[in-house]
């Protein structure tokens, strides 16, 4: 009947009993182990590759990444709507899925192997092509930004389908999580041991650490351009068959134009729980964007911290990713989803800024004290914790908001819920990398040939202020906003309660 609601085709497939098989959540599962070998290097290595070995000031660097990460969101949300709208015999994901690979692997080996001709300097020591390689390394953040979304939006929004109980949800995000972060604990402990552990000498004779050095990162990135190609294609060939057999959108659809875009964008913020969230990890993911840039430079100049150090920092975070994701959905089953978020998201806080206020305090050990690195990696440890648990919450929330707007409007969204939050995410990310940028060039003032333990008491102080105090601000705010979700088990029981009865109408 025209104007009734769209139900999706295969809803028996996916009603509440029907459980997905644990190798299939693990191959999900093993998707996130590209997007977050990506990330590791995107926001990790970048801005110190850039700025310390190639010598491009970070202020250039910050507005390149601004620039990716905003195409980058507007990206999302337009891949989102076209998956959720795309008929193909593979499904509505996994076209994507298998589209993104091979570019995305090309793109990460392109942006750290930039043309010799531009890395050509003059009497002064300084680049000669400044610009020219600033040009380079914002195509190839914006080219390769745009693969990882042909990736990860699909795949997370085939998450959202692939169950539909509230407790089998948390356990399928809890499997993403669980690789996820804990491939970017392994990487970086492989990345900081086998590959810039140690140091070189330079030409004038005297010694640079690897992680500063440009020639030492090309078998790095090779070694992840690898694990992205394995892991995404197994994940999308691991789950085809499954993802052929989910719901189909309507046949008849409007044609996709700017218009239906933005509509369909400003569509989701229609719903009061998806708003509060999104608000909260707009303001998040400042935070986060201002502490991905400016952790490297912490390690290396505020704790003067080698290779051989650094890498511990992220094998301390491992069995606190596992434990965080693994417990989430225990939690949610006991407490609730909101009171859970809330306390992982204060913990966050709390944790990614608290050794570093601790020595601004002049509580913290002293950067020859053995006792520095333990309380580092028991910080990590329990900063990866509350990541892990917030990770699979935030993940499982979007799941039942789409729940909640399938009962309203009849349209199976995955792709287009998950991809909103990604764009605002990004666009506040984007903005965090950059204030990082500029905060580093003017504020702290780090000079392009920096030696770690030689930099001015006011240039390291400035440089923790900027990363403890400063960093946790708009993170701090969020809390408030995401205290405002209140879309609960009972109601989201209740939801599906509806979407069956009417599917048997």
């Amino acid at each position: 009947m025209p104007g009734s609601p769209v139900i999706p085709q295969d809803m028996a497939q996916v009603e509440p009993g029907k459980t997905l098989p644990w190798h299939t959540k693990i191959l999900f599962g093993i998707g996130a182990v590209g997007e977050h070998v990506y990330g590791g290097m995107f926001n990790t290595f970048i801005v110190i590759f850039y700025n310390q070995a190639l010598g491009l000031p970070n202020t250039l660097i910050g507005a390149s990444i601004l620039i990716a990460l905003v195409g980058d969101a507007i990206s999302d949300p337009m891949v989102g709507i076209l998956s959720d709208r795309l008929r193909s015999r593979f499904g509505r994901r996994h076209p994507f899925l298998l589209a993104a690979p091979v570019p995305l692997a090309i793109s990460l080996w392109c942006i750290f192997n930039p043309p010799d001709a531009l890395l050509a300097r003059n009497g002064d020591g300084l680049l000669e092509s400044t610009w020219t390689l600033f040009a380079w390394l914002m195509l190839w953040t914006t080219l390769s930004r745009l693969f990882v979304t042909l990736y990860v939006i699909p795949h997370l929004a085939l998450g959202g389908e692939l169950v539909r109980t509230h407790h089998e949800r948390s356990q399928l995000f809890s499997m993403n999580t669980i690789f996820g972060f804990a491939t970017a604990a392994l990487f970086s402990f492989i990345a900081w041991s086998v590959f810039l552990g140690g140091e070189t000498p330079g030409p004038d004779g005297v010694s640079v650490a690897n992680h500063l050095r440009a020639a030492t990162y090309g078998p790095l990135v090779l070694f992840a351009a690898l694990l992205i190609l394995v892991s995404v294609s197994a994940c999308a060939l691991g789950t085809l068959r499954r993802g052929m057999q989910l719901s189909a959108p309507p046949a008849e659809q409007e044609s996709m134009s700017v218009l239906l875009f933005f509509r369909k964008v400003l569509g989701t913020l229609n719903n009061r729980n998806y708003v509060f969230l999104l608000i909260g990890f707009f303001l998040f993911m400042v935070s986060v964007g201002i502490s991905e840039t400016l952790n490297v430079f912490v390690y290396t100049y505020f704790w003067e911290f080698g290779a051989e150090d650094i890498r511990w920092l992220g094998l301390a975070g491992f069995p606190g990713i596992l434990l965080g994701a693994a417990l989430a959905p225990l939690l949610m089953r006991r407490f609730d989803r909101r009171p859970v978020l809330i306390t992982a998201i204060g913990g966050m806080v709390l944790f990614a800024q608290l050794v570093v206020d601790l020595r601004l305090l002049g509580l913290a050990p002293a950067n020859d004290s053995p006792a520095l690195l333990p309380l580092l990696m028991a910080n990590a440890f329990c900063l990866a914790l509350t990541v892990g648990t917030a990770g699979v919450t935030i993940l499982s929330m979007i799941g039942d908001i789409i729940d909640e707007n399938e009962l309203a409007t009849g349209l199976r969204e995955e792709g287009l819920f998950y991809s909103a939050r990604a764009f605002f995410a990004k666009l506040s990310s984007s903005a965090g990398h950059f204030a990082a940028g500029v905060t580093l060039d003017w504020f702290v003032r780090l000079p392009l040939d920096a030696v770690p333990g030689a930099l001015p008491e006011d240039v390291v102080f400035r440089l923790g202020l900027a990363a403890g105090p400063v960093m946790a601000i708009s993170a701090t705010v969020a809390l408030f906003f995401y205290a405002r979700y209140r879309l609960s088990r009972e109601q989201h029981t209740e939801i599906m309660q509806a979407l069956a009865a009417r599917a048997e109408s």
